[in-house]
């Protein structure tokens, strides 16, 4: 069986990480693959099939056009058994099998439309509602349609009743021998500070001044506390929607209670997250959240908006608040400061659930079992 996987959108954030470790998986297990990625892509540099094409600098227009003409001939061209469309957008009438992976969830998150799509702008009214068309279309001329959670698929079915027979929850997974804990891992405030960490590209809905305005407010109230982010002011003051977060987190770093790192590599993030104390992230729309896994796996307790995805994803292991409440963050972060057992349980509760739930390995033997399925049911 011959696997391509369009991973056409792999320019940043988790699906870099996701595209990065099928790749690998797939290498190991010996499968047919490859792998179609924008040109430049960090991800050429893996040893397995690639293929590039220059889609970056196209606009969303022409790149609709691009991939509904030029990459079908493309997919005709390359002969696929099956076709892994990794970033909700498939080909319409695609000539192979297909398998889609929906892994937008602010197009159909009422939370998101109400609450962070005003800020964008009106310029992207448009392009929102022809991006969640293309979808649901893309989502109709699949044979699968997979979703990283129940809340995810829930969504899209508000928008589109007719592919609940179609859709299936793959949990994500992640590398979890990587990020076990660390001997060197630092106790809570072993240094006086409250190390607080947020992994993240920047995106509007993430709200990483959230954290920084509690932070301030730690600091006033004695707590000595910092912030690390992984973006940068620049991608931040330059994002739609980010000028308030930009704000907030440039009056964080002159206070001196901010870093910014910028992108940091997979690979140095378990030394990352056991060089902090606390994972927090204000999201208000995630469809899954690479992150939470990678911090349970560190021992890294979570406070988490209290979202339906992070209530699926954590559990028990996490503490939720209100995601635009920066006081009832300041209470959780004060409340497990002062509650070493609460803190303790966190720790057990996610190393049991991301054991069970989140491995890697599982989640690429469950798309594999699709591709199979999804290949034999078309040969009859």
């Amino acid at each position: 069986m011959r696997i391509l996987i369009n991973a056409l959108s792999a320019r940043r954030g988790g699906i870099i990480t996701y595209t990065r470790n099928l790749m690998r998986s797939l290498r190991a297990k010996g499968v047919d693959a490859v792998f179609a990625l924008p040109a430049g892509s960090p991800l050429l540099n893996e040893n397995i099939e690639t293929v590039d094409y220059p889609v970056t600098e196209m606009s969303p227009l022409s790149r609709v056009l691009w991939e509904q003409i030029v990459w079908r001939r493309e997919v005709g061209r390359l002969k696929p058994d099956i076709l892994y469309s990794s970033a909700n957008f498939g080909l319409i009438r695609c000539p192979v099998p297909q398998i889609l992976l929906v892994r937008e969830g602010g197009l159909f998150d009422p939370v998101y439309l109400a609450s962070i799509a005003p800020v964008l702008g009106a310029r992207k009214i448009f392009d929102r509602i022809m991006r969640r068309r293309l979808i649901i279309a893309s989502a109709r001329s699949s044979d699968v349609v997979l979703t990283p959670t129940d809340a995810t698929g829930q969504l899209l079915q508000m928008w589109a009743d007719d592919l609940s027979q179609k859709i299936s929850t793959n949990l994500y997974g992640t590398r979890l021998g990587e990020f076990r804990p660390r001997a060197s891992r630092r106790e809570w405030r072993s240094d006086g500070i409250l190390r607080v960490l947020m992994v993240s590209a920047y995106y509007a809905h993430k709200q990483p001044g959230i954290i920084s305005e509690a932070v301030r407010r730690l600091n006033e109230n004695g707590l000595v506390t910092h912030l690390t982010l992984t973006t940068n002011l620049e991608q931040i003051a330059n994002a739609p929607g980010g000028s308030k977060d930009a704000f907030l987190l440039r009056q964080g770093a002159a206070r001196g209670e901010v870093t910014m790192l910028g992108h940091v590599e997979y690979a140095d993030l378990p030394r990352l997250y056991a060089n902090n104390d606390l994972f927090v992230t204000p999201s208000m729309s995630e469809t899954f959240g690479h992150p939470l896994i990678e911090a349970m796996g560190s021992a890294v307790p979570i406070v988490a908006s209290d979202t339906q995805v992070h209530r699926e994803v954590c559990g028990d292991a996490a503490i939720f608040f209100p995601g635009l409440s920066v006081c009832a963050l300041v209470d959780a972060i004060k409340m497990l400061d002062g509650d070493p057992n609460r803190r303790k349980n966190l720790i057990v509760a996610a190393g049991e659930l991301s054991n069970q739930n989140y491995s890697w390995d599982s989640h690429v033997e469950r798309l594999l079992e699709h591709c199979k399925s999804v290949t034999k049911y078309r040969a009859r």
